[in-house]
């Protein structure tokens, strides 16, 4: 558990650097912005391989049992996850409701795995990154973050929603062969 607690620490104190302005463009600064961007990469992909060694040797301790529905609508949110983050890395007509399409889908993400899973490593893991996502939005439109984009053609939203189809369908068949937790049975 300690493993998987250090890497949430390393993991959002990295994330939350942007929350603070003035410590994070003062290392900005410091540093330069190339340099900046390599370490921000490198102490978040730190975290994460911490995140996953400790979710891996995390011991099950339930805290709750999820709802029987848990697992039908985490496997709904799993497909608007998927379509929020692949809209916040293309041109989509999402971005003209919501400048934080990428927290939008690690929220739905966060939220459908606390609905289906109920031991402590999972609420800690979840739950941070649930806790994470709506604060760094929060945080963003105190900082006048709006939304962007215009209306797109159809096909444009048509193209984003077959590949996140794609990848969900990907997720369902090979979700046991990296985190060791079969959906589909």
């Amino acid at each position: 558990m300690d493993i998987l607690l250090s890497g949430l620490l390393v993991f959002f104190a990295m994330h939350l650097l942007p929350t603070a302005p003035s410590m994070h463009g003062a290392l900005k600064d410091k540093l330069g912005e190339k340099p900046f961007k390599a370490l921000y990469s490198l102490v978040s992909l730190a975290g994460l391989a911490l995140i996953v060694t400790g979710m891996g040797q995390a011991e099950f301790t339930p805290w709750y049992d999820p709802p029987f529905w848990g697992r039908h609508v985490t496997a709904l949110l799993m497909m608007v996850a998927l379509y929020c983050l692949i809209s916040s890395h293309v041109n989509s007509s999402l971005r003209m409701i919501t400048a934080h399409p990428m927290n939008w889908g690690i929220a739905a993400w966060a939220t459908g795995h606390l609905l289906a899973n109920g031991d402590r490593a999972s609420v800690l893991l979840f739950g941070a990154f649930l806790i994470y996502s709506l604060f760094d939005m929060a945080s963003a439109n105190r900082r006048g973050a709006k939304p962007q984009g215009q209306a797109l053609a159809l096909k444009s939203d048509g193209i984003v929603l077959v590949f996140a189809a794609l990848l969900y369908i990907c997720l369902m068949l090979f979700h046991a062969s990296f985190t060791g937790v079969p959906v589909m049975e």
